[in-house]
């Protein structure tokens, strides 16, 4: 990852994470990870998924900065975490050998990426906002681990959109879950960068 980016990173990843609150939490539900994981892993596997390697052409879609903290049911931080997200691209092609309308990708998008909560529980990502598909509403995938075990894996969504009422894994949730789950997305601060920006609260 170049200095710079590094640098940006740090900046758009310090926007809008609020403070941490106290008292017990309801935890994030455990979501299949479905059928689409990567069945090779790219070679960039950074937290912008936006940038493909080291190529200058950026993915198309709406670019998103997704910021995150990840806190236990006391509300305490848990650091050193590693965080995967996947998602297709904006023709709803996921990183996928199976995935369909394989002629249709687009090859800018990453479509994997991973990053390590820091010492107060947070992280992020530079993605695309996630689009619908035949069968599924739009949701990003996010597996987190921490020593080599798996400690969660779910699905993030878009707070109030028209088909998360049609999704089977969405209605699966408590209406706590679900507000839990989805992403209240806002213009983002910085409009170099990304058009929209989210924050969710990740609890285990």
């Amino acid at each position: 990852m170049l200095v710079d980016r590094r640098k940006l990173f740090t900046f758009c990843g310090s926007l809008i994470i609020p403070s941490i609150s106290f008292g017990s939490l309801i935890r994030t539900p455990w979501q299949g990870e479905g059928p689409f994981y990567p069945d090779t892993i790219p070679k960039d596997t950074d937290n912008d998924l936006v940038k493909n390697g080291e190529n200058a052409v950026e993915a198309g879609g709406k670019i998103l900065i997704l910021n995150g903290i990840l806190v236990d049911t006391d509300s305490h931080p848990v650091n050193k975490a590693s965080i995967e997200i996947w998602q297709t691209d904006k023709n709803g092609v996921y990183l996928h050998s199976g995935s369909f309308s394989r002629d249709n990708m687009d090859k800018q998008f990453q479509g994997f990426g991973r990053t390590k909560t820091d010492r107060n529980g947070r992280f992020f990502f530079r993605t695309i906002v996630p689009t619908e598909y035949p069968g599924r509403t739009p949701h990003i995938h996010m597996k987190l681990w921490r020593e080599g075990k798996n400690i969660l894996t779910t699905q993030l969504y878009i707070h109030n959109h028209p088909q998360n009422k049609k999704d089977f894994l969405f209605q699966r949730m408590s209406l706590a879950e679900q507000r839990i789950n989805s992403m209240k997305l806002i213009p983002a601060i910085v409009k170099k960068t990304a058009e929209l920006q989210t924050f969710v609260k990740i609890i285990l």
